[in-house]
């Protein structure tokens, strides 16, 4: 899993405005369930838990969102749960609807969220599937850094490859152990790790074939 990271006076590429597009700051807890399927109490308790929604809506109807932690976050893929320092953020758990996919709406939202959070905050962290080849560019798109790999090590245990500096501030973010061993694909390594199976295909080696769009694409296939 690749951990990307932003700087609030980071300077990107210019993106085109999009007439159509209008991203806001939601804190309705019923909106949000409605959005993503989920209970309102459920939305609730991210909200009182610190963790702050934003919507991209096309000609007035919400297209795509995603939510930023201020005080605490999990990756559940990992199993690893960390504390958010002061002056970060961690951005997680987007979605665009298919129907607006391909348009620049994504690298957008995850723009004006860094605009509207860094009043408060520096660091911008967000994590993403290297099989999801669609998230990585619109995250690149939006000037996030690919600057460290987030895997199991081979004990199992979650830790962090660096790729580029920043790994020491990583690190920290995380609370994980810096690893120069990790798997290379942590779908196959907790698939293994949930059958309590010998790691095969990519979980052991240096390279990863998974393909978020094509999900019977695989390692093991």
């Amino acid at each position: 899993m690749a951990l990307a990271l932003r700087h609030r006076d980071d300077t990107i590429a210019e993106m085109p405005a999009l007439p159509q597009l209008f991203t806001r700051r939601e804190t309705d807890p019923a909106v949000m369930a409605r959005l993503q399927g989920k209970g309102v109490a459920d939305m609730a308790r991210r909200f009182e838990q610190g963790h702050r929604a934003y919507v991209a809506c096309w000609s007035g109807e919400p297209v795509s969102w995603g939510w930023v932690a201020t005080r605490e976050a999990e990756i559940g893929e990992l199993r690893l749960r960390f504390a958010i320092p002061a002056g970060e953020r961690y951005l997680w758990n987007f979605v665009t609807l298919p129907s607006h996919r391909g348009l620049g709406i994504y690298p957008r939202l995850l723009n004006a969220i860094v605009s509207a959070e860094s009043t408060e905050s520096d660091r911008f962290w967000i994590a993403y599937a290297p099989e999801n080849r669609a998230s990585g560019s619109g995250i690149r798109k939006a000037g996030f850094v690919t600057v460290a790999e987030l895997s199991f090590d081979m004990t199992g245990r979650p830790a962090l490859r660096a790729v580029a500096p920043d790994e020491v501030a990583a690190a920290r973010m995380f609370g994980v152990p810096m690893s120069d061993d990790l798997s290379a694909c942590w779908r196959c390594a907790r698939a293994a790790a949930s059958a309590q199976a010998t790691p095969t295909g990519c979980a052991t080696t240096t390279s990863c074939c998974c393909d978020y769009q094509r999900p019977e694409v695989t390692c093991a296939a």
